[in-house]
């Protein structure tokens, strides 16, 4: 198949996946508990940091060089950092409790995971570039990190007297940019050495700039002992495994 056809299709499928999964237990639990949510957000987080230190980066110093490679992490930061800028992320449902606020919050993180969701489909179409199994693995590792943003996305809809399926809805429409991302990172992925080292470097650096503003902030934020430290860990053990089983 089309890498980038496939990068495409996997892209779209991690990301209403992931979104749709955590807006469905939303919708089905109501509200789970709030170390239950640090420590998922802690093991995505994890997730992330062995998937853009032991392949994105890797792969990126590999085809293109230290240059091109640190350009690209340069480029993934400051672009989710103007995001940052618009919109608020998952930390931001831990604030405000106002009821009247509920639906309004649940819209605002939807965006921000839809924004996000972008550049996280650029790591999967940047690693489809270089292999199926790469590619796969950081599908996995971000599915897995976008199933808490759903929970956090749905919970105020859900608060908000929302109907449960127009929450799994909302948060399905939520994951569709990842496939856009996909088909943007594989294609730009493909051009030549220089440029798959700045789009893994992109990814990587978006990934991380997630992992260290958003994840973990929230992960601490939510829990009160040491749920997302230890989710920390056992993400990059999972993210280790996984990475060595499909790469």
């Amino acid at each position: 198949m089309n890498p980038v056809l496939l990068a495409t299709i996997v892209g779209l499928v991690a990301g209403v996946a992931g979104t749709g999964l955590g807006g469905a237990g939303a919708a089905a639990l109501v509200r789970p508990k709030r170390n239950v949510l640090s420590g998922a957000l802690g093991f995505s987080a994890g997730a992330m940091l062995a998937i853009l230190a032991f392949s994105l980066v890797p792969q990126a110093l590999r085809v293109g060089g230290l240059g091109w490679t640190v350009a690209g992490l340069v480029a993934g930061v400051g672009l989710v950092s103007l995001i940052d800028l618009v919109v608020p992320h998952v930390h931001a449902f831990s604030g405000d409790r106002e009821s009247a606020r509920f639906l309004a919050t649940g819209a605002v993180i939807g965006l921000g995971i839809a924004m996000h969701n972008l550049p996280e489909g650029m790591a999967i179409g940047a690693a489809y570039a270089r292999g199926t199994g790469p590619g796969l693995a950081v599908a996995v590792a971000i599915a897995l990190q976008n199933v808490p943003e759903g929970v956090a996305m749905g919970l105020p809809l859900v608060a908000g007297r929302v109907a449960p399926l127009r929450v799994v809805g909302a948060t399905l429409l939520a994951g569709l940019p990842m496939g856009a991302g996909g088909a943007l990172g594989a294609a730009l992925g493909s051009l030549s050495p220089a440029a798959l080292a700045v789009a893994l470097g992109l990814a990587a650096g978006a990934m991380l700039f997630i992992t260290g503003d958003e994840l973990m902030p929230a992960a601490h934020e939510m829990g009160r002992g040491h749920q997302a430290a230890f989710g920390l860990v056992a993400g990059v053990i999972v993210g280790i495994i996984t990475l060595s089983w499909l790469g």
